[in-house]
């Protein structure tokens, strides 16, 4: 194929989370059971979706870095001792949140416990993040809890979708789809992600602050999820918003 500028990815992409955790994450795979987008926008079908949210902006865009490695495996046998070699493969998510909203706070810090709302009037507390019903000053509105964990916690699991740009041509280069006049774009799937980074955030007089946050992405051994266990990434073309 005869080098193409149109290939070249420019632009940041756009991040969502899942809403839910461990086993409750949503279906990932690319059907009417997990990510029914048919030929809507990857972003659009996302943000009419209570199962994910848009994290907003990002200061440095997302980072993705694959790392393999072979380790070795001694087998002994009857007669002789076979040397064997098993791939080890490490994927990591990085970026900065601009958005200090809480829901932010609590997916840097990889917390379990889920932000808690009051209501002014009554002090109720509620397990989903939504305005409280009275901002009356004085009234804690929303807070998040900091846990210091226990004995057998295991690190909060979430699934991550990125929507960025995709290059002109969709597919081999023996056999590359021109796609360029065309609503396109790549998106990343990430099945199963954890936050076991160290992670700052500095509040500066003369900057804004961002909030840094590093993912290890873990294999998910679903059956569905065969070949693809840590996720795919998909060129697509939309013709709908």
């Amino acid at each position: 194929m005869a080098a193409n500028v149109k290939n070249v990815i420019v632009g940041a992409a756009q991040i969502f989370v899942s809403t839910k955790t461990n086993s409750d994450r949503p279906q990932t795979t690319v059907d009417s059971a997990g990510l029914a987008w048919g030929a809507q926008k990857a972003a659009g079908y996302l943000n009419g979706s209570s199962n994910w949210r848009d994290v907003g902006y990002t200061n440095t865009g997302l980072e993705v870095s694959y790392e393999p490695g072979y380790g070795e495996v001694t087998v002994d046998q009857l007669l002789d001792a076979a040397r064997l070699f098993k791939q080890t493969i490490k994927v990591m998510l990085k970026t900065e949140l601009t958005e200090g909203t809480l829901e932010n706070v609590h997916l840097v810090f990889g917390q379990s416990d889920p932000i808690v709302t009051y209501s002014g009037s009554t002090g109720q507390s509620d397990q989903t993040f939504t305005p409280a019903a009275n901002t009356t000053a004085g009234y804690k509105n929303a807070q998040l809890n900091l846990a210091a964990g226990a004995l057998g916690d295991a690190p909060v699991e979430r699934s991550i979708v990125a929507v960025g740009q995709a290059p002109a041509n969709l597919g081999t280069e023996a056999a590359p789809q021109d796609a360029s006049t065309l609503g396109k774009e790549r998106v990343y799937i990430a099945r199963r992600v954890v936050q076991v980074e160290t992670t700052a955030h500095a509040l500066k007089r003369d900057g804004a602050t961002v909030f840094p946050v590093q993912f290890r992405c873990l294999p998910d051994d679903a059956t569905m999820y065969d070949g693809a266990e840590y996720g795919v990434i998909i060129d697509r073309v939309y013709s709908s918003l």
